[in-house]
Formats: structure tokens, sequence, C-alpha cells
């Protein structure tokens, strides 16, 4: 079974081509969803991180959005989210513990699919800070022009522009890693770019 890896910066639209290959067959994996869930499955990691990053990440108990199973313990989503945004080297602490577990999540739910290709969408498994490989015959880079991929952020986060400009400058990806198979840009004809990932599937499993 080949490997396609999905990739590209926020808001250039990789949930949309995922969502147009899942349509023509192929099982996608959201690799971002299932990180979330392994803070969930390994409540360890919470402690893990509080270790290696010297501060506490746990969601305090009387938070009226706070819902407690025994004694596990409850991540601050935001407050991670917004250190990784700031910090490289949150980044790469985080993803060296998290994404190894989701690696092999992966693997495990390949076992369990059909068809000639699978696919991984994740924004981070190009980047230096990835902290994991991935073993993938091919890499669909989807990308965007700043000011779409801003629109996008701004309107789905509900944020402001300098902070989905903050969530831009954190990625360190590019169209011209050599490991990218393919780039498909979608400038906001949405109709358009689900004509060139439909193209690009038939191109896959053609080969």
């Amino acid at each position: 079974m080949n490997v396609l890896l999905i990739t590209g910066p926020i808001g250039a639209g990789k949930s949309l081509a995922s969502r147009v290959l899942a349509a023509c067959g192929m099982p996608v994996y959201d690799s971002d969803a299932q990180a979330k869930g392994h803070y969930d499955r390994h409540p360890e990691l919470i402690a893990q991180l509080e270790a290696a990053l010297g501060q506490s990440l746990r969601l305090d108990a009387s938070a009226a959005d706070v819902t407690l199973s025994g004694a596990r313990p409850v991540l601050d989503k935001k407050k991670l989210a917004r250190l990784l945004f700031e910090s490289p080297e949150v980044r790469r602490t985080v993803n060296a513990l998290v994404h190894p577990l989701v690696i092999a999540d992966f693997q495990q739910w390949t076992l369990a699919q059909k068809g000639p290709w699978v696919g991984m969408e994740s924004a981070l498994l190009l980047s230096p800070e990835a902290g994991a490989a991935l073993a993938c015959d091919a890499v669909l880079y989807v990308d965007a022009p700043v000011e779409k991929r801003l629109e996008r952020i701004i309107r789905r986060d509900s944020c402001t522009r300098e902070q989905a400009l903050a969530r831009i400058r954190s990625q360190q990806l590019s169209p011209d890693d050599p490991r990218v198979s393919c780039v498909l840009t979608n400038n906001g004809d949405e109709e358009a770019f689900e004509e060139q990932v439909k193209t690009y599937y038939k191109t896959l499993i053609e080969q």
C-alpha cells in the first residue's frame, strides 16, 4: 500500500484536499485530529510535556469547560497551542513526544484500510521540527496566497490578523522541498481546486 503525505501551510486548504481525495476513494488519516486524541488516550503525555517545558499545562478543575474523569489530567489546549506558535523549541519538544505516537497509530490504522493508496494529512511532518519521520511514496503540497490564507485563518479561528500572521510565520514549510511530488495552489476557486485534486488522484492510481 502506498502512502501519500498531504501537507502545506496553515490556511492553504489541506483539509479540503483530503476531503476530495477521500471522496475519490482514498482513506485519509487526519494527524492533527488524532494528535489531540492522544492527550486523552495517553494522559501521561501531559506530565511528560510539563516536565520537558517546565510549566503546567493542565486546566484548572474549576474551569467551566472542564469535565474530569477520575483523577485524569485535562490538557489546557489553548495554552499549548499558544506556546507552539510562539516557540520553535517548544514545537520540537512537543513533536518529539507526540509524533512517534501519531505515526505508530497511522501505521496501525493503515492495516485496516483497502486500496492502492492511503493519505496522511499533516502540516508538520516536512518541517525541521517534526521530530519523527514518515515513510511515504508521494508528497502533495497544498499552497495558497498569503492573503487568502489569512482570510481563512481569521474566519475559521476567530482571531486577529496579527494572530493569524504569527501562526503563518511559525511554520517552516516550502513547496521547493525536494521531497514534494506535486504542488497544488488553492486560489479560492473551490471548484477549480477540487478538479486539480481529482486530476492528481487519477495520476496516482494510474502509476
